[in-house]
């Protein structure tokens, strides 16, 4: 790809807009990444996988500095969580360094998860809309501490599924945000803001893993992933913003529709 004045600034806002999306719909631009490349751009899955990466590098890195100053997350349980997502990108690394996966099979697999992914959000957002209107559903309890919540009885239930997470977003590049924030909701008891953050933070370590053994193995594109990665980080930027004045139920659903579109196209 020739990568003119116009191309770079079409990058820029591509950047921008799956930064927003993705903020307020709550999963992050990681699944857009892959699919913008492959779709828009005609770059081979492999390597937009592995651009995917490091984008994705870019702005956790800065959403896990921005939770740690806010509080909703902490260093220790960060790097505890990550060392098992990053076991799971250590087997899949591993694995696929001995078996080969053609790019259209890779594109089935990744177009796959998507679909479930779209489908997901669109299940989470109709529940997440009948809590809301529901007055005996007990709200997040605003008083909470990080340092003392207890985790630990339930890890057990939780370290296969951060292993997948880690594992789908060394193959597909999609952050592995999907499986982490509903790991540590629903199985470790974290509130989901608190659960948000947590989850951008493993997906942090378990990039700069991921990245260093693309960057080894793989073939990532420096430039393009650098231009959308500030596109992304100005997005989440204006997205944190935005999701606080418009329903953020309404927003997922279209999100999800627009996914399971995209998936559709990636299977053809």
């Amino acid at each position: 790809m020739e990568l003119t004045l116009t191309i770079l600034i079409i990058l820029l806002i591509v950047g921008i807009i799956a930064g927003i999306i993705g903020t307020i719909s709550g999963i992050g631009g990681g699944v857009f990444y892959v699919t913008i490349l492959t779709l828009i751009f005609f770059m081979p899955i492999n390597e937009a996988i592995d651009t995917s990466n490091y984008i994705i590098l870019i702005t956790s890195g800065v959403g896990f500095f921005t939770y740690l100053k806010q509080g909703r997350t902490n260093l220790k349980l960060s790097l505890i969580f990550s060392g098992f997502s990053i076991l799971g990108s250590l087997i899949c690394a591993i694995i696929f360094l001995f078996v080969h996966i053609e790019n259209t099979l890779l594109k089935f697999i990744f177009a796959s998860v998507l679909l479930i992914t779209g489908v997901y959000m669109a299940i989470k957002a109709i529940t997440t809309y009948k809590k809301n209107k529901d007055p005996n559903i007990n709200r997040d309890n605003d008083i909470f501490s990080l340092k003392n919540h207890d985790y630990k009885k339930n890890l057990k239930k939780g370290i296969p599924l951060f292993m997948a997470a880690g594992f789908v977003s060394y193959l597909l590049g999609i952050g592995g945000g999907v499986i982490n924030t509903p790991t540590l909701n629903i199985v470790l008891g974290y509130p989901i803001h608190n659960s948000t953050a947590i989850s951008t933070s493993i997906i942090f370590f378990t990039a700069i893993f991921n990245v260093i053994i693309k960057a080894i193995y793989g073939k990532i594109h420096y430039l393009i992933g650098t231009v959308i990665g500030i596109g992304s980080v100005l997005g989440a930027y204006i997205g944190a913003k935005v999701s606080r004045k418009m329903p953020k139920t309404t927003l997922q659903v279209f999100v999800a529709v627009v996914i399971i579109g995209l998936s559709i196209r990636m299977f053809f």
